[in-house]
C-alpha cells in the first residue's frame, strides 16, 4: 500500500520534469519534494524517476505508473470541487466575482440590490480582480458567477453568457477640440487623434475587442493609470485629451464640464455588454436566480437603466 497523497507530488514532476518547478508551484521547500518521491518510491517498492544534475527522467516503471496517478489527481480534484460546492450549498451563498471594469457601473450596482432585496437569506461573497484570474477561479468551483463583459472570455470556453445591460461608446472630448464642434464624430475623425483608454490588463480580451474600431481607424491609444471610468476621465480631462464615455442610450451631443460627450456617427457604434458569466449545464438554485434577475433587468431597456444609473448616480 501507498500514501494516494504522494502520487500528486509525482504527477507535478513527472509533467514539469524538474524538482526545482515543482517546488514552486507547490510552494514549498525543493528537499520536500525529493522527501515525498522517495517515500512513494519506497512505498512502491520501485523508482519512478532517474535524477541527475543536469536533469530528470520518468522511469519505465514511472511512465506505466502515471495514468494512474493522475487519475487519482482528478479523483481528488473532483472530491475537493465537490466539498466546495456542498459547502456552498449548506451556507446558503453566492459567491461572485467582479472585472474592475465594470465594478463601479450603476447596473452592476443594481443587479446586486436587486439580488440581496430578492433573498435577503443568501450570503455574498464578492472578490474583485482580474478577468483572467476570475475565469480560472470560476472553472475550478471557486466562484459561481463573474459580472465582466460578454467579450470578456474566449468563445472556446466552455461558459455560459448571460447579458444584462449594454452600453454604446461616445466620445468625450475637450471643449476646445475641433471635435467637441460636430454633432456625431466618424470614426475616420479620430485617425491621429490621441484617445486615452483603460489600460488594458484587469480584461485584455474585451480591452482588444472593445478598441479594435479605433486601432482600425487609426487612433493612437493612450493608456490612463487605472480602469477606474472616472480616473480615466479625469486623466483625459486634465491632459485635454479624448476619451470615450459608454453611455446605455445613443446621446445627443451635450456638456460635461468643460468637456463635450458626443456620440459616433456610426450605424453600429462599439458596443459593450455587461454581462454573468456561469458555468455551463446544471447549477445550484441560488445561480439561476441571479441569472433571472439579470435577464430581467436587460429586458428593462435602456430607458429604464438610464433612470436607474440617474438616481445610483
Amino acid at each position: 500500500m501507498f500514501d494516494p497523497r504522494l502520487a500528486l507530488t509525482f504527477v507535478s514532476v513527472a509533467e514539469t520534469l524538474s524538482f526545482t518547478r515543482t517546488a514552486e508551484q507547490l510552494a514549498v521547500a525543493q528537499p520536500w519534494v525529493s522527501e515525498q518521491i522517495r517515500r512513494l518510491e519506497q512505498q512502491l517498492g520501485f523508482r519512478l524517476l532517474d535524477r541527475t544534475s543536469r536533469r530528470v527522467e520518468i522511469t519505465p516503471d514511472g511512465r506505466a505508473f502515471l495514468p494512474y496517478a493522475r487519475a487519482m489527481v482528478q479523483a481528488n480534484d473532483a472530491a475537493q470541487r465537490f466539498v466546495r460546492e456542498r459547502t456552498a450549498q449548506l451556507h446558503h451563498s453566492l459567491r461572485i466575482g467582479i472585472s474592475p471594469l465594470v465594478s463601479d457601473m450603476p447596473e452592476r450596482t443594481e443587479l446586486v440590490d436587486r439580488f440581496v432585496q430578492a433573498y435577503p437569506t443568501v450570503q455574498l461573497n464578492i472578490q474583485v480582480s482580474s478577468v483572467a484570474e476570475l475565469i480560472y477561479a470560476l472553472k475550478q468551483g471557486e466562484l459561481d458567477v463573474v459580472i465582466a463583459y460578454a467579450t470578456s472570455v474566449d468563445p472556446a470556453e466552455s461558459l455560459e453568457t448571460v447579458p444584462f445591460c449594454a452600453r454604446i461608446a461616445h466620445l468625450l472630448a475637450p471643449a476646445e477640440h475641433p471635435l467637441a464642434t460636430l454633432k456625431a464624430a466618424p470614426l475616420s475623425a479620430l485617425r491621429g487623434q490621441v484617445l486615452v483608454s483603460s489600460p488594458g490588463r484587469a480584461d485584455p480580451i474585451a480591452f482588444q475587442r472593445a478598441f479594435a474600431p479605433f486601432f482600425s481607424c487609426g487612433a493612437e491609444i493612450q493608456p490612463a493609470p487605472e480602469s477606474r471610468r472616472t480616473t480615466i476621465e479625469h486623466y483625459a480631462q486634465i491632459r485635454r485629451l479624448i476619451c470615450l464615455r459608454w453611455n446605455l442610450m445613443r446621446t445627443p451631443r451635450f456638456p460635461v464640464g468643460d468637456m463635450v460627450c458626443l456620440p459616433i456617427d456610426s450605424p453600429e457604434p462599439p458596443t459593450l455588454h455587461s454581462a454573468i458569466l456561469r458555468q455551463s449545464g446544471p447549477v445550484r438554485p441560488v445561480v439561476e436566480r441571479f441569472c433571472a434577475l439579470g435577464r430581467a433587468l436587460n429586458a428593462e431597456g435602456p430607458e429604464r437603466l438610464e433612470r436607474l444609473s440617474a438616481a445610483l448616480a
